[in-house]
C-alpha cells in the first residue's frame, strides 16, 4: 500500500471532488493483532501486578469481610495504584465507601508490597 502525504491526499480528494482533511491526525504503521498484544502486555502487565493481584484475589474474604465478599470482586490494579474494585449494586458500594480506609488498611497488612493508595469502587 503507497502512502501519501496529507497534502497530496487533498490534492487527489479535491481532483475526485471529495472532501479534504484539514484535520491534524497522523497515519501509523500497521501492526499485527499479536505485536499489538505484545506491546500492551509490555506497557500495562508487569510480574509484581500479576502476583499482587493474585494475593489479593486469594484473600478477599479477609479483605472486606464475608459478609461483602459474594457482593464485590477486585477488578484491576490502575497504572496510578488504585484497585478497582467492581460492585453489585450502589448499596454494596455505598456501605464500602464507609468502610474503604478500613479496606485499605486490610490490604497494606495483607499485602504490603502492593503500593495500593487508593481503591475505587464500580458498578
Amino acid at each position: 500500500m503507497v502512502k501519501f502525504s496529507k497534502k497530496i491526499q487533498n490534492l487527489i480528494a479535491d481532483f475526485r471532488g471529495l472532501p479534504q482533511d484539514n484535520s491534524s491526525s497522523v497515519l501509523k504503521d500497521e501492526r499485527s493483532v499479536e505485536q499489538l498484544f505484545r506491546d500492551i502486555l509490555k506497557k500495562y502487565v508487569t510480574k509484581s501486578n500479576i502476583k499482587v493481584g493474585a494475593e489479593i484475589f486469594e484473600n478477599w474474604p479477609r479483605i472486606v469481610g464475608d459478609m461483602f465478599c459474594g457482593l464485590c470482586t477486585p477488578h484491576r490494579i490502575t497504572a496510578t495504584d488504585a484497585l478497582i474494585i467492581k460492585v453489585q449494586n450502589s448499596i454494596v458500594r455505598q456501605e464500602l465507601f464507609f468502610r474503604k480506609e478500613e479496606i485499605l488498611q486490610r490490604i497494606r497488612e495483607i499485602c504490603p508490597q502492593s503500593g495500593i493508595r487508593t481503591v475505587v469502587f464500580s458498578l
